[in-house]
């Protein structure tokens, strides 16, 4: 990391501490910068896509909270001034408009050639239009997710007195008590483990809780099992597959809580009780149900002005990067956040490859070399997902710098259409 800055300290938090305390080490507190980054370029454990780049970091977040649109462009400012080539922004501003001052900001430092890379949003939820800004700008390149084949995990083992020890990925949730590395416990499900579904199913007493997720808040369920005696809890997801869950908050006392993917739940249930548990300080890669398919919280497009967003896909989904030392180096994470550094990174390579490419140009050349996605509702046939939730579709990086042909415009917004 050569260049960068941190413009507003770990205290600031936009409306909340908005007193900034700037300096020069751009460390991050939670991890999303790190993770992002090593996407880009580790180049160790993890090799992100394009190892040999060079960093320049700006840090907009405090550890806590959100920033200000005012702040990012000052950071912007500061990326001009240090020229760098490439820009990732993860981050946004759901259901935006491209006129917003972040949005008008990239548009600007790609005029003055820097590519602008930016995640398009996780309001995948909330239906059409929720792209965010800066992805909206009108050239800069907005990036959906695509989950990945396989997510790499932490490992607990489960047996019961007639089955071979079996590895369970874990997740540890935001907020959790540290996990343990060591040490065998009897496991035993409790249900939704709800408020509203007290008494709980088994008592938990001295012992690890196994949850089904829904209803209620992952706070409440790991405060029931606390409540009940519970040594940690551990929820499968009520989809397949495992997920990234919060408490919210730290319990009083903490309290160990971990996520578990519902195939892998489905099976502890199925096991004969007593069932025993058993930490482990192992990692372990665990493929995954929706191997290829855009995420599920990856935001659709439009822009509310009809533009064609998002542009492209990239692998966002359970995705294995670097983290904080103090957290333990490495962590998987998803989000569109983890998409668009897939993207940054391969800008620089096509830019290693082709000097002299224009920052305008980045684009068209990544969206023609594409692959297109299959429908997540129905994958496997011969539907694909609407342009308008995977862009031109799946980033090919190879296909783009080999590409002896290009299409420009490489998209064609048509608005409304009627004329």
């Amino acid at each position: 990391v050569a260049y960068g800055y941190d413009l507003v300290g770990d205290d600031f938090s936009a409306g909340v501490n908005d007193e900034r305390v700037p300096d020069p080490d751009p460390d991050d507190c939670q991890g999303h910068g790190t993770h992002v980054a090593g996407i880009v370029g580790a180049n160790g454990v993890v090799t992100g896509v394009a190892p040999e780049v060079t960093f320049g970091a700006y840090r907009v977040f405090g550890c806590e909270g959100s920033t200000w649109a005012d702040i990012m462009i000052e950071a912007m400012e500061m990326i001009h001034h240090d020229h760098m080539d490439v820009l990732n922004m993860s981050i946004g501003a759901a259901f935006q408009w491209p006129q917003y001052p972040s949005a008008v900001a990239a548009d600007k430092l790609v005029e003055r050639g820097t590519v602008v890379v930016a995640s398009i949003g996780n309001s995948g939820d909330s239906g059409t239009y929720a792209v965010g800004a800066p992805g909206v700008g009108e050239k800069v390149i907005g990036v959906a997710s695509v989950d990945n084949t396989n997510a790499m995990y932490p490992v607990f083992t489960v047996e019961d007195a007639t089955t071979d020890p079996v590895d369970i990925g874990y997740n540890p949730m935001t907020y959790s008590a540290p996990v343990p590395t060591s040490g065998t416990e009897e496991i035993v499900w409790i249900g939704q483990a709800c408020d509203a579904d007290l008494p709980l199913v088994n008592d938990p007493a001295g012992k690890v809780a196994l949850a089904t997720r829904g209803a209620c808040s992952f706070a409440e369920k790991a405060q029931n099992a606390q409540d009940a005696g519970a040594t940690a809890i551990v929820i499968h997801n009520n989809a397949p597959g495992n997920f990234n869950g919060t408490l919210g908050a730290p319990l009083d006392p903490p309290f160990i809580a971990v996520s578990i993917s519902l195939e892998q739940g489905m099976y502890i249930r199925s096991l004969t009780p007593p069932v025993y548990m058993t930490w482990t300080d192992r990692q372990g890669s665990f493929p995954t149900p929706t191997a290829g398919l855009i995420s599920s919280f990856s935001s659709y497009g439009l822009a509310p002005d009809l533009s064609l967003k998002p542009d492209i896909a990239a692998p966002g989904g359970y995705i294995y990067s670097t983290y904080p030392l103090e957290k333990g180096g490495y962590a998987t994470m998803g989000g569109t956040s983890m998409a668009s550094p897939h993207v940054a990174g391969a800008t620089a390579l096509l830019l290693q490859a082709k000097p002299g490419t224009k920052p305008l140009e980045v684009r068209d050349i990544l969206q023609n070399s594409a692959d297109p996605v299959d429908w997540s509702g129905y994958p496997g046939y011969v539907y694909i997902e609407p342009v308008y939730r995977q862009g031109a579709g799946l980033l090919d990086i190879d296909d783009a710098i080999l590409a002896t042909t290009k299409v420009t415009p490489a998209k064609l917004a048509l608005g409304e259409s009627e004329a």
